[in-house]
């Protein structure tokens, strides 16, 4: 059986095929209210679709391989969620492709019970994770592998639906240890210590990225080169902007807490991408991983999964420059 089945080539187009002119009701999907996707809510919140020309509607799919059956499926056109779902559905056949990192590197706090000191630790018990094949399975088999640790011999992992389910998972022990985003690392502050910030390791990975259909990518060129300017400047915004921010976030997080908000804030900015890249280590990481499920994985050039072109433009023609000024060193 298949695992993705993509829509017909004229349906992607009567749907989805906007050339120059404004997109109306343009649905850009998200797979989590996390930190990562705070440059997106402020892109929307803050009037950056509109301002060129796509009058757009965010649309929470919970996981990156759904966000990846609902794209081909024709349900919406481009949408953000884990880089190795993109990268799944390419390998199995789908014209899809990744078009810009929201964050590089595995953006979670591997949080951990108490009784558990260090990494070693984790031998012979259970560890939580969101969803098999997300990016918090491919951080926890990383780090237990780098740690001389293997799913299966040494360590158990237990799937949970989301993260916050996973901060549940924890509160209620029946995982010692999990990653977690913000704001569910909030969830147990309390009963639970850091025990890895999977973001300083120096491993690459697209954390969260934006997927399409290259057809719709190649036939849309126009409103490609429009969305990632109007996501861009909601990211300078998220930087720059706080109190924009701040609603962007409420809204998205459904929160009047300022904890939350300030927690899901700081998040973002350590790890949200200013300039977009894809990165070749982080896509080769996912390769590496697919290895073990898919011959394909085994001889695929990471550059075969992604598409900067949009984003290299701008760079080549000043746009970041100018947006940024001295802040893009910072």
């Amino acid at each position: 059986m298949k695992l993705f089945k993509a829509a017909p080539f004229t349906l992607i187009l009567l749907l989805f095929s906007i050339g120059s002119g404004n997109a109306k009701d343009m649905p850009i999907g998200y797979t989590s209210m996390g930190g990562i996707f705070t440059g997106l809510f402020v892109a929307q919140e803050g009037g950056f679709f509109d301002k060129y020309g796509i009058q757009s509607k965010l649309v929470l799919i919970p996981s990156g391989s759904r966000m990846a059956q609902a794209i081909l499926a024709g349900d919406l056109p481009i949408g953000g969620g884990a880089g190795n779902a993109s990268v799944d559905a390419a390998l199995a056949g789908a014209d899809f492709v990744m078009l810009g990192a929201l964050a590089k590197v595995p953006a979670y706090y591997v949080m951990a019970l108490p009784e558990i000191k260090t990494v070693e630790d984790l031998r012979g018990k259970v560890v939580g994770i969101t969803r098999f094949g997300s990016s918090t399975d491919f951080a926890m088999r990383w780090l237990l592998r780098k740690h001389g640790m293997e799913v299966g011999r040494d360590v158990t992992l237990l799937q949970t639906p989301d993260n916050v389910a996973l901060a549940t998972a924890i509160r209620n022990r029946l995982v010692v240890a999990g990653p977690l985003s913000s704001p569910a690392n909030l969830r147990v502050k309390d009963v639970a210590r850091l025990l890895v910030d999977m973001g300083k390791v120096g491993v690459y990975f697209p954390h969260d990225a934006f997927m399409a259909r290259r057809v719709f990518v190649n036939t849309n060129t126009d409103f490609m080169r429009r969305f990632t300017m109007a996501y861009s400047e909601g990211v300078h915004a998220l930087f720059t902007q706080p109190e924009l921010a701040y609603r962007a976030i409420k809204k998205y997080n459904r929160t009047n807490d300022m904890e939350v908000v300030q927690s899901v804030h700081q998040y973002a900015m350590n790890y949200v991408e200013k300039i977009p890249y894809n990165t070749h280590e982080g896509t080769e990481a996912v390769l590496e991983l697919a290895a073990a499920r898919s011959a394909k994985a085994k001889t695929a050039r990471p550059e075969e999964f992604y598409d900067d072109r949009f984003v290299k433009e701008l760079e080549t023609e000043g746009f970041y420059k100018k947006l940024w000024g001295k802040g893009l060193r910072s």
